[in-house]
C-alpha cells in the first residue's frame, strides 16, 4: 500500500461506509477466495458499486486492503472505485492512483477467474492519460468478454460485462447494439436473481432510450427498495419515469433521493453536499416544470442557491448549478428571467466545464433573441463560440454536439430576428436533426430545452401550424407528456383547424398539472 498516491487516501478519509451501504443482499454472491469475514466485507461492497456508491466503496475496499492484506479482490474494488464508467472519464491522477492499486497486488495465491478480472482491469488502467480513455474502455470491455466467455456460470461477469458495453456505447449508434447485447446479459441474471442491485441498475440504463424505457419499468419499480440506503439508487427509478412522462413518481423517486444524500452529507460529516442530491435536484425540476409545480420549483432553486461547497465538485454538480436556473426561466418561458441570469456559485471551478458555462450563455442568448436584443443575443453567441473552443480533447462528444447545437439554436433565432425567416428555419432544423443524432448523457432528463421543440415554436409563429405540429407531436414521440410540447401542439392542432386533436392535447394537460395554470407566456 505504501506507494498508493496521498490524493487517494484524502479522499477515503472522508467517506464512513456505514452512511450509504446496508447489508449485503442474498442475491449477490461474488465469491472470491478470501477469508469468510473479507468475503462478506467484499459482496457488501460489489453491492455499493453496483448501485454506483463510490465514495463508500472507496472506503470499504481501502479499509479492506488494510484488514486484509491476503485479499487481492480488494485491490480490484478499490481500482473499480476510481473509475465510473457510465459518468467521467478519470483524471491522470486518478489513473495514476488505479494503476498504482493494481501494480501491488499479490495474486499468488488468487484463481484464475480472479486474475482474469484484474487482466480485464488493467486494460483500462494502462496508462494514465486521460485522451487514451475511449481506447482502454474498449480494451477492457474485449477482456471483460473473455472474462465472461471462461465463466458463463458467474452473474457478475455477465453484470460487469454488461457495465462494461453501456460505457461503450456509441451515443450516435442509433441500432443501440451495445445497449441490446447488455439487456440481454442482465436479463439472463435477472432470471435467477431477480433483485440484483447491478442487474436492476444497469437495465435502466440500457433502455434509457426514447421508445424504449418501458422495458425497464419493471427494474425501475425495484430498484430503489433494493437498495434502499443508497441516494443513486433512490434516483435512478426517475430515468425510466422520465423517458415516460410518469411525473409524479419521479417526484417521488427524486425526492427519496435528495432525503438521502442530505442524510449522508451530515453522518459522514462532509466539507459540502454530497454530489448526487444535486444530480437529483436537476431530475426533480424538470419534473416539477412538467406538472407546472412552478412555486416548487422556485423554491429548490433557492434551495440550490444556499448550497456551497459540494463533495466531490464534479460534472454533476457543474450540469445542475447551470441547468437548474436556465431550466427554470426557459421551461416558464420568461425570457425576461433567462436574458438577465447570471452563473451563480462562482467559487465553482467552471473553468473545468466549458460545456456546463456554455447552458448559461444559451439560456441567456436565447432569451435576448426572444426578446429581440440581437445585441446581447450575439454576444452570448461569441461567448458559445468560444467556449466551443476551450472544450478539450478529452470532452465526451455529447457534450461537443450539444454545444454545436446550442450555437446553431441561437444562431437560427437570431436570423429570425433579423427577419430572415427561411436561413432561420434552415439552422432551428439542423439543429434539432443533430441533437437528436446523439442520445443524451444521462446526468440529464433532457436537453435544457429541445431543440426541436424551439424549430416547431419557430414554424408555429411563421404560420406553418401543420408542420409545427408534426414537429411538436416528433418531441412528444421521444418525451411522452412534456408540458411545453403538449401546449405548442394544442396551439398548432387549433390553428390547423383539428379542434378535436386541440382539445385531447389540452385535456392531457390539464391533467397532468391537476388544475394548476401553468404559467407559459405563448
Amino acid at each position: 500500500m505504501k506507494s498508493v498516491s496521498r490524493s487517494l487516501f484524502a479522499v477515503l478519509a472522508a467517506w464512513p461506509v456505514s452512511a450509504q451501504s446496508q447489508e449485503a443482499d442474498s442475491s449477490l454472491k461474488f465469491e472470491v477466495s478470501c477469508s469468510a469475514p473479507a468475503q462478506a466485507e467484499f459482496n457488501r461492497g460489489v453491492e455499493l458499486l453496483h448501485s454506483f456508491e463510490y465514495p463508500a466503496t472507496t472506503r470499504l475496499f481501502a479499509e479492506m486492503m488494510a484488514q486484509y492484506p491476503d485479499c487481492a479482490m480488494a485491490r480490484w474494488g478499490a481500482a473499480m472505485s476510481i473509475w465510473h464508467p457510465l459518468w467521467a472519464p478519470p483524471s491522470a491522477a486518478q489513473l495514476e492512483d488505479g494503476m498504482n492499486i493494481l501494480a501491488e497486488a499479490d495474486l499468488s495465491g488468487s484463481t484464475a477467474r480472479e486474475q482474469s478480472y484484474f487482466n480485464a482491469l488493467r486494460q483500462f488502467f494502462s496508462s494514465n492519460d486521460p485522451q487514451t480513455h475511449d481506447a482502454r474502455a474498449l480494451a477492457y470491455e474485449e477482456a471483460m468478454a473473455e472474462v465472461y466467455v471462461a465463466n458463463l456460470d458467474d452473474p457478475e461477469a455477465a453484470t460487469f460485462y454488461a457495465l462494461a458495453l453501456l460505457a461503450t456505447a456509441d451515443p450516435r449508434d442509433k441500432s443501440y447494439a451495445n445497449q441490446f447485447h447488455a439487456a440481454g446479459l442482465l436479463n439472463w441474471v435477472g432470471e435467477s436473481l431477480p433483485e440484483h442491485p447491478g442487474m436492476l441498475h444497469y437495465t435502466i440504463h440500457a433502455y434509457d432510450l426514447p421508445g424504449m424505457a418501458h422495458l425497464a419499468l419493471p427494474a425501475a419499480l425495484v430498484y430503489a427498495d433494493s437498495a434502499p440506503d443508497s441516494a443513486h439508487a433512490q434516483h435512478m427509478p426517475s430515468h425510466i419515469f422520465t423517458r415516460l412522462g410518469m411525473w409524479d413518481q419521479s417526484l417521488a423517486s427524486n425526492h427519496d433521493s435528495t432525503r438521502s444524500a442530505a442524510e449522508f452529507t451530515e453522518s459522514a460529516n462532509l466539507p459540502g453536499h454530497y454530489d448526487e442530491g444535486l444530480h437529483s435536484m436537476d431530475y426533480l425540476m424538470y419534473a416539477m416544470m412538467q406538472s407546472a409545480r412552478d412555486d416548487e420549483a422556485a423554491q429548490l432553486l433557492e434551495q440550490l442557491a444556499g448550497i456551497g461547497a459540494t463533495s466531490p465538485e464534479n460534472f454533476k454538480v457543474a450540469f445542475t448549478f447551470a441547468a437548474l436556473p436556465a431550466r427554470y426561466a426557459i421551461e416558464r418561458r420568461a425570457w425576461d428571467e433567462a436574458e438577465q441570469l447570471e452563473l451563480g456559485h462562482p467559487e465553482f471551478p467552471w473553468s473545468e466545464y466549458p460545456w456546463a458555462q456554455a447552458i448559461h450563455h444559451f439560456a441567456r442568448g436565447l432569451g435576448a433573441a426572444r426578446n429581440g436584443n440581437l445585441d446581447h443575443a450575439r454576444q452570448s453567441l461569441t461567448e458559445l463560440q468560444q467556449l466551443q473552443c476551450a472544450l478539450g480533447p478529452t470532452a465526451l462528444p455529447y457534450w461537443r454536439e450539444e454545444v454545436q447545437v446550442q450555437i446553431d439554436a441561437l444562431s437560427a433565432w437570431i436570423a429570425w430576428d433579423e427577419g430572415d425567416g427561411r436561413e432561420a428555419q434552415t439552422l432551428a432544423r439542423a439543429a434539432a436533426d443533430r441533437e437528436d443524432a446523439v442520445d443524451k448523457h444521462p446526468v440529464t432528463p433532457g436537453e435544457v430545452v429541445p431543440a426541436r421543440e424551439l424549430y416547431a415554436e419557430m414554424l408555429l409563429l411563421s404560420g406553418d401550424h401543420h408542420e409545427a405540429l408534426v414537429q411538436f407531436e416528433e418531441v412528444l414521440s421521444g418525451s411522452p407528456n412534456r408540458l411545453n410540447a403538449l401546449l405548442g401542439a394544442r396551439n398548432a392542432a387549433e390553428g390547423s383547424g383539428l379542434a378535436e386533436l386541440a382539445e385531447n392535447y389540452r385535456d392531457i394537460a390539464n391533467i397532468q398539472t391537476e388544475g394548476r395554470a401553468p404559467a407559459r407566456n405563448w
